[in-house]
């Protein structure tokens, strides 16, 4: 798809998320050449797995009249294209989910036999090549709606550090080509390890251009995800887009708070359906840990209707990572092999996803979790409970013998931030859990913020094992944050032009802002436009042509002088921009350094631009974010011809739907 082309937005009187005309132009011509091969073609090692020739006769792939499911139609049946995630050095997680368009409805819990289908067979191949001719491995499996027809495999004995290609078969069509990477072996040289780093993506308020971006660059090992990957509302905040005909913010079914498995599941089909995320999925594997509103739970009439256990099987389900053992220790099951799915934990199984990622001899991507184990009574640690805590320490003992760093992916900002003079204190307490008169110190009260004591319990692990490489890759706070991590900012402890001190640094920390949920400067402008419109949350949510011209632009000053505040009150935090700048983070692992960058995109309309607002490196040793005067945008060494643009095409041999 063309990332310059205009937004997906619904015609008058549908809620389906549908490729433009010039975006369904664009796939035709950009597929045409392979439009009559098979999915798994034929090459040097044999036969790939052939064209089936027998189509179910009863499948239909247009929309019937009233269809409401956000879905990408010309991509049918693969209607929310293809992604994969959580690499290994031997296997990768793919993932894709076929769409059955029936007139009974979307919803699988109550049509679980749309157009008289039960089951579908899914072929699926991973090959070295974009044609899909050199194969490395393929397989069968079988969807249906007990899994809300989501496909998820774990291809594995691949080759590591190789970029590979994949892609699906079912029901007469082949899928979009998707584009991985397995993660290198020890003492595997496949140069640094480049990644990009999100958290905090809203649909409605940002209509995904880092997602763009991402999909543009042929040089990403992964890209992770600190949480919230998909919201359980749009909160009321302005909307970049949304659906014309409601009459509130929180009446819609793809604005409102999911209230049970079906509509939380919907709210993944209405992300996914997104050309520019539909890209970037299909473009490098995804690490995602999940933060709190993706396990949100849901109540009707005082009544529970969805529990976070559900909300996490729905989780499990829509994205490609793996389900660690639910014993607490952290292990990855083996393979199930090429014919059988990866299974959906359910109950408090699905409660489990902290895990680590190996990356050869330079890094480890390590996830944890701070939401789903904090809290419980008669344990030491309140923010990951002692299970967990036990499981992080050996893992962070056994990457330090093997590994120069470690990523660890962390859903709510780990550095300090101490009390400064801040504006509307009212509002940020309400958007982010500040609070101004908090005993400790410190305005961000949420998780390691409320819980300073084991922050600093972490911390002298980290320097009391030299274990100080550690690149911390958090969410939440909705702008660019970039943390040395220290026990005690103050002097004589830490000494911020150098980051020494005697305690010293014991890692850095990126804070990777979001795409579009509102940071400090939105926080500031909506309460100015509900003062000035005598409004309440969600007031703004259909005028954000007023709010940006007038109430944004009047938020600028108080967000400049809250960011010197901050930074005068935390001399650790090396970079803050609490602007609204939205965007993503990069961040590459070189042998000697990290080097760390600040991205924004346009937010409002589809667009090409990105501007890198800040860059810092890292050295190996001797943690502390340095500020690069003249940057250089970080290019990745491993690179892949990018997979080629989404689009469907009809498997040879498959005759025509009746």
């Amino acid at each position: 798809m063309n990332s310059g082309a205009e937004p997906v937005t619904p015609a008058r009187g549908t809620r389906c998320s549908r490729v433009t005309p010039l975006q369904r132009r664009t796939l035709l011509r950009g597929t045409a050449a392979g439009a009559s091969a098979t999915l798994l073609g034929a090459g040097a090692n044999g036969p790939a797995v052939a064209a089936t020739g027998r189509p179910d006769p009863r499948y239909v792939r247009d929309l019937p009249p009233g269809w409401t499911y956000p879905v990408a139609e010309e991509l049918l049946p693969f209607g929310h294209g293809v992604m994969s995630g959580d690499p290994l050095l031997d296997r990768v997680v793919l993932w894709t989910r076929i769409t059955i368009p029936d007139a009974r409805g979307w919803d699988a819990t109550a049509v679980p036999d749309p157009q008289g289908i039960r089951t579908v067979a899914v072929r699926w191949v991973i090959a070295r090549d974009r044609a899909l001719r050199h194969v490395v491995r393929r397989g069968r499996v079988v969807t249906s709606a007990a899994r809300d027809w989501t496909v998820k495999v774990d291809a594995d004995r691949l080759p590591s550090g190789t970029t590979l290609y994949y892609a699906f078969e079912a029901l007469g069509w082949r899928s979009p080509i998707g584009r991985t990477r397995t993660a290198p072996a020890p003492g595997q040289d496949v140069g640094p390890l480049t990644i990009a780093h999100i958290a905090c993506t809203s649909w409605w308020q940002d209509v995904f251009n880092s997602y763009g971006r991402i999909a543009d660059r042929d040089d990403l090992d992964l890209v992770t995800h600190a949480g919230d990957h998909v919201y359980d509302s749009s909160g009321g905040h302005p909307a970049s887009r949304f659906w014309k005909e409601q009459r509130s913010w929180d009446g819609d079914i793809d604005n409102a708070d999911f209230t049970d498995v079906a509509t939380c599941r919907r709210r993944y089909a209405l992300y996914y359906a997104d050309p520019q995320l539909i890209r970037a999925h299909a473009a490098a594997p995804f690490a995602i840990m999940a933060d709190q509103h993706d396990y949100d739970p849901a109540q009707t009439d005082g009544r529970p209707t969805l529990t976070m256990e559900q909300a996490g099987s729905v989780l499990f389900e829509w994205t490609p990572i793996r389900a660690p053992r639910p014993d607490g220790t952290g292990r990855l099951p083996a393979s199930p092999g090429p014919f059988r799915q990866m299974p959906i934990p359910r109950g408090p199984a699905a409660l489990y996803s902290y895990r680590v990622l190996p990356f050869g001899d330079l890094a480890d991507v390590v996830l944890i979790d701070v939401r789903r184990f904090a809290g419980r009574a008669g344990e030491q640690s309140q923010i990951l409970g002692d299970v967990q805590w036990a499981w992080l320490e050996r893992t962070l003992r056994a990457s330090a013998s093997r590994a120069r760093f470690r990523l660890i992916v962390n859903q709510v900002n780990l550095g300090q931030l101490r009390a400064f003079n801040l504006p509307f204190a009212d509002a940020f307490s309400r958007q982010f859990g500040i609070d101004p008169d908090a005993p400790q110190g410190e305005l961000y009260t949420t998780a390691w913020g409320g819980q300073p004591a084991e922050r600093t319990r972490l911390f002298r692990f980290l320097r009391e094992a030299g274990i100080v490489d550690n690149v911390v890759l958090s969410g939440d706070s909705h702008g660019f944050f970039l943390n040395d991590l220290v026990e005690d900012p103050a002097l004589p402890a830490y000494e911020p032009l150098t980051g020494g001190g005697t305690l010293r640094a014991v890692g850095v920390e990126l804070v990777g802002s979001t795409m579009g949920r509102p940071g400090g400067q939105d926080v500031i402008a909506e309460q100015l436009y509900f003062t000035a419109t005598g409004g309440s949350r969600g007031a703004a949510f259909e005028d954000a042509a007023t709010y940006d011209a007038v109430h944004r632009p009047a938020a600028l000053a108080p967000t400049l002088a809250l960011e010197a505040a901050a930074r005068a009150a935390n001399p650790q935090l090396r970079y803050f921009n609490w602007r609204a700048e939205y965007g993503h983070g990069i961040v590459q692992v070189q042998p000697d350094q990290v080097v760390v960058e600040a991205w924004t995109t346009p937010q409002r309309e589809v667009s090409t631009d990105a501007t890198l607002l800040a860059q810092h490196v890292s050295p190996l040793g001797t943690p502390h974010l340095s500020p690069v005067l003249s940057p250089t945008p970080a290019t990745g060494r491993r690179r892949g011809a990018p997979a080629p643009p989404p689009a469907t095409t009809r498997v040879r041999g498959a005759r025509p739907r009746p």
